[in-house]
């Protein structure tokens, strides 16, 4: 508890921590001294007086320099690895070009990425433990569906541990990006909301009474595969082949008799007012609006994120998708997008591995990150 103190208020106090837990001053010092010792505090000067006088108090914070953890985010196309001091902050990103790479290569680059921190980090632990953020379904630290990337049955938790002698956690990556806006975003101020991650596929992120749930088989989120009813062309079709943000790029292919176009050309042909890509993108407006509708309606949440770049290039889709939902529902409701939504699975997976390597699992912390990845 004062460990989860000190990460909540990153400057603060003996007597703060006193008045915050109700314990007395000398409780607080024993447990103060003992992380003091263990080098996961470091002070930083003294705060003011009280009003009444006395000694000022000597300021304290999580020792950055401890260690370190990393995370990869296991893409179709690129593997982006974040380098995290225990703190949150950013030490190094690298995105790495993966495309039509196997597995063994990407485990490979891996292994690169933590080589190349080791010998730049310098920290009294050093790495501290690893996640693995996975376009997949996780049941009990494994993986047991993976659309996009042949895993061919490796062990990657058993592969990280038995080297490194860390942790090693694997987690859906919408999930991932639940727990970022929980812990690091605006979502931390309810105690139940969905994160929506829309990128080669869509899956959603649940967080419930503050806790994160996957449901039985790891399947909890899976909505992409929920079935649409808009249309008599598109009835029965899965919401993420109509509105994913690779679908919707098909889908403008084909109307305009082109191929291999990016968002960045998606986001530029809207903006140049393209009728069949405006018409396109309007409609999975709907079918996003009205997928928000169905899980509102199921979980009850008091807020929805959408974790999608392609939404974050074309804010005006936020408001198509929010009137959208009125329209369906006959009532507002908070659905906003997530902020630096491009980091938001790799800051989500480095809160999981920093709350198991300090122990403090199912404790509520809020991080900050004060450096942005390059």
């Amino acid at each position: 508890m004062v460990l989860q103190q000190i990460i909540n208020h990153p400057a603060t106090s003996r007597i703060e921590i006193s008045h915050a837990l109700a314990l007395h001053k000398s409780t607080i010092s024993s447990l103060y001294n003992t992380l003091m010792e263990q080098q996961l505090l470091t002070e930083i000067g003294q705060g003011a007086a009280s009003n009444v006088g006395g000694r000022k108090p000597t300021m304290v914070t999580i020792n950055q320099n401890y260690g370190y953890t990393v995370t990869f985010d296991l893409g179709y196309r690129h593997l982006h690895a974040t380098a995290n001091y225990i703190d949150t902050t950013i030490m190094e990103y690298q995105r790495i070009d993966v495309v039509n790479q196997s597995i063994e290569v990407m485990i490979e680059k891996c292994h690169q990425f933590l080589a190349h921190i080791a010998a730049k980090a310098q920290t009294v632990k050093g790495l501290l433990g690893i996640c693995f953020s996975i376009h997949g379904i996780i049941k009990d630290n494994q993986i047991t569906y993976s659309p996009w990337i042949d895993m061919h049955d490796v062990d990657l938790v058993k592969i990280f541990e038995q080297l490194y002698q860390v942790p090693v956690i694997l987690e859906n990556e919408a999930n991932l990006s639940a727990i970022y806006e929980r812990d690091f975003g605006h979502g931390g101020q309810y105690n139940s909301f969905i994160t929506l991650s829309i990128h080669r596929g869509i899956g959603a992120g649940i967080i419930l009474n503050k806790l994160l749930t996957r449901g039985e088989s790891g399947r909890g989120g899976e909505v992409g595969r929920s079935l649409t009813l808009l249309g008599p062309n598109t009835a029965g079709q899965s919401v993420e082949s109509l509105c994913s943000e690779d679908a919707i790029i098909t889908r403008i292919e084909t109307a305009k008799q082109l191929d291999k176009l990016d968002r960045d050309q998606v986001i530029q042909m809207f903006n140049d007012g393209d009728r069949d890509t405006e018409r396109i993108l309007r409609q999975s407006c709907g079918v996003v609006a009205g997928l928000i509708y169905n899980v509102v309606m199921m979980l009850d949440p008091q807020a929805i994120y959408l974790n999608s770049p392609l939404i974050e290039g074309l804010p005006e889709l936020l408001a198509e998708i929010q009137g959208d939902y009125q329209d369906i529902a006959k009532s507002s409701f908070p659905i906003e997008l997530i902020q630096g939504t491009k980091f938001a699975t790799l800051l989500g997976g480095c809160s999981l591995i920093t709350h198991q390597v300090l122990g403090l699992a199912g404790y509520e912390l809020k991080f900050q990150t004060t450096e942005t990845p390059k």
